[in-house]
């Protein structure tokens, strides 16, 4: 159990499950409750919906490892659990049950709400995943790209099924209402793209033997690892320039949204220095990054208390 448990990476898990309801809780309902709006997916949908998403999470993570399993085992970048601990049969069973699990409750959902094609949205995202793990992942670029991309639709997932409803109950909602919850949500995703896709590139850096091997085009076998360094570092300095935009854009002078952006640059600054003055630190360059990620979402709270004591 306990292996099984690693191959869907729980804490990956837990962290999408963190996204949705910080998203749900503390940007989207403070948002519409300010206008005299409430959120109209009940509290056993919204958590259904968790449960899809969090199982096509888990679906991609399996099959990701299904078809990386050499490639991880000439990297050395990280332990194999397909084919060592987990057979491969077992996983691919796993995979599907995941996935079927994700559709069945996206189209039940869907057709609560009277919108049944919402499930096809999941349904083309787990042919989508596949895809990238057997081919679009070897392409140069795109399969950055997907990764980060999909990882950023997660919190949109709220909006997705909240929307209809809304405007359902509320036909006279105001359309810059829906673009304030919208442009809130967006911003989120972006800055997890962003992160996402600096994270999907400098974990690449640690898998090169193994993907010129399998010949996986990523930005280290193409470029080699300076450049690709210099690439990440644009990346991070581009996330840095959106923070400090939003912050006195948006937020200025709150002090909780000033101290709190300050706090994400430090730790953007000890990145850096992971990345460039100790490139051996697999573990210390991601789990800075994953931090990163947890302060960007975490910043929800900041803006749930910004909601509830003054404006924005």
């Amino acid at each position: 159990m306990l292996e099984f448990l690693k191959l869907v990476r729980l804490k990956n898990i837990a962290f999408a499950a963190f996204m949705m309801y910080a998203t749900r809780y503390f940007v989207v309902l403070p948002l519409l409750e300010r206008d005299g709006f409430l959120l109209q997916v009940t509290e056993g949908q919204f958590s259904l919906l968790v449960v899809a998403v969090c199982c096509l999470v888990a679906a991609a993570y399996v099959i990701n490892d299904y078809f990386d399993t050499k490639a991880d085992r000439i990297s050395g970048s990280r332990g194999v659990i397909v084919g060592k601990t987990v057979g491969r049969r077992p996983a691919i069973t796993l995979h599907s049950l995941l996935n079927g699990v994700a559709v069945v409750l996206a189209f039940y959902l869907g057709w609560q709400e009277g919108c049944w094609e919402l499930g096809l949205v999941f349904l083309a995202v787990s042919v989508l995943l596949w895809y990238y793990s057997f081919r679009y992942k070897k392409c140069f670029v795109w399969g950055n790209l997907i990764a980060a991309l999909l990882a950023a639709l997660i919190p949109l997932n709220v909006l997705l099924f909240e929307l209809p409803l809304l405007y359902a109950v509320y036909p006279e909602m105001p359309a810059g209402e829906v673009g304030m919850v919208f442009h809130r949500v967006l911003a989120f995703s972006g800055f997890l793209f962003l992160n996402m896709l600096a994270y999907e590139i400098n974990k690449d850096i640690f898998t090169v033997k193994g993907d010129r091997d399998e010949d996986t085009i990523t930005f280290p076998v193409r470029l080699r690892i300076p450049a690709t360094r210099g690439i990440i570092a644009g990346l991070v300095g581009v996330s840095v320039a959106v923070l400090a935009t939003v912050y006195f854009g948006m937020f200025f002078p709150s002090g909780a949204a000033g101290v709190y952006f300050l706090v994400m640059g430090i730790f953007y600054g000890l990145y850096l220095y992971l990345l460039f003055r100790k490139p051996g630190s697999r573990g210390g360059q991601l789990n800075c990054l994953r931090l990163i990620l947890l302060l960007g979402m975490g910043f929800s709270v900041v803006l749930f208390y910004i909601l509830k004591h003054g404006s924005v």
